[in-house]
């Protein structure tokens, strides 16, 4: 996916010390020389002069007025203990628009997608048994990026440790080094007595207040199990136009919608008899796959995304009972419908034997080229 419309947050950091104290060595005047050697110092002394605490404090400040932004980068994390040391590494995409508008985005080591389109709470991971949808207003919608706009709560000491450089935005940026430490006490809504230390290495944009990248160590207080989480960020911009297809939940066709936790035995069976997921009962498998084709009024009118479709799979493996659920108009429900009736299941099984099974929901998506 693309975006467009960007607006770039870098337009220069400033004076290079090193590079300016090079250019004031060159000078043959004696006079000039001192002069400019002495600006040079100033403006050296005046980037290195940083307070930590106040630095924290000014991007958290920005991160709270952020009313729209979007971001990309990668993510490695990193889980040790006794007897375990795993390792994840991937690449994300995240946009936040408002409360009710957000999408996280991953690839690498896996896929997730999760999209708040203003309607409904969509999540999908690859692999996976299928998507879930809620209302929006039934769970939070957020990415999984840190809390940036709360530096300073449960602050115990911070610090300037140094300098580094990092690739943003296609450009090698400078960027302070800030150690802060942080201690969360046990809730108190648990049984818990110890709380949790978090160390945050953060590589600071002096000139915008933007971090770069920022490494977490975290760990229980008396545990031998930590936690690392590096997020390094390839760009990050603010209240940015944002276009509406971003919010668009896209999965493959015949993407099973995943029902939620699985039910008892003794609730497996629904009022028409047929069987649900659940409870010793499995979930059809699909056999024979048609796409489904579209319509001219649609292409015209540049519709897409996703139809679901509700229905049943009896003994011998052949769909019943359609209806849809979800629609998109424009002709796009009947062909949805058209293509679900030509698909091939392998029936669903209990103790071993086919049974017919209701209470599916499939998506059958609508992808313009």
């Amino acid at each position: 996916m693309v975006w467009r419309g960007r607006q770039k947050l870098f337009r220069g950091r400033g004076p290079d010390c090193d590079s300016i104290l090079r250019q004031s060595m060159s000078y043959t005047d004696v006079v000039l020389n001192s002069t400019c050697l002495a600006v040079s110092v100033a403006l050296c002394s005046a980037q290195t002069n940083i307070n930590p605490r106040d630095l924290l404090e000014e991007i958290a400040a920005s991160e709270r007025a952020a009313k729209v932004w979007m971001a990309e980068g990668t993510e490695t994390g990193e889980l040790t203990g006794e007897g375990m040391n795993l390792h994840t590494e991937m690449k994300f995409k995240a946009v936040f628009r408002d409360a009710s508008h957000v999408r996280w985005e991953t690839t690498g080591d896996n896929r997730t997608l999760m999209v708040c389109d203003g309607t409904d709470h969509w999540t999908y991971s690859e692999p996976g048994t299928g998507f879930y949808r809620k209302p929006v207003e039934a769970g939070q919608c957020r990415s999984q990026l840190p809390a940036f706009d709360s530096l300073i709560e449960n602050l115990v000491s911070v610090v300037l440790v140094g300098t580094d450089h990092i690739q943003f935005e296609g450009i090698l940026r400078d960027c302070d080094i800030i150690r802060a430490e942080y201690r969360i006490p046990a809730s108190r809504s648990t049984s818990a007595t110890a709380g949790t230390t978090i160390i945050h290495t953060m590589c600071i944009e002096p000139a915008l207040r933007l971090i770069l990248r920022d490494r977490t160590e975290s760990w229980a207080t008396g545990s031998n199990t930590r936690f690392i989480r590096t997020i390094a960020f390839s760009s990050y911009e603010r209240d940015v136009k944002i276009p509406a297809e971003v919010f668009k939940f896209e999965i493959p066709t015949s993407t099973f919608l995943d029902p939620g936790p699985q039910i008892t035995e003794a609730d497996s069976v629904a009022a028409d008899g047929r069987y649900r997921v659940g409870g010793g009962v499995s979930r059809p498998e699909l056999m024979q796959n048609v796409e489904p084709s579209w319509t001219e009024e649609a292409r015209q009118a540049g519709i897409s995304g996703l139809v679901l479709v509700s229905f049943a799979v009896d003994a011998e493996g052949n769909p019943q009972d359609l209806t849809v659920t979800r629609g998109l108009g424009y002709g796009l429900d009947e062909k949805a419908l058209d293509a679900v009736r030509q698909w091939r299941f392998r029936p669903g099984l209990k103790d071993g034997r086919p049974v017919a099974v209701g209470n599916l929901t499939v998506a059958v998506s609508f992808r313009l080229p």
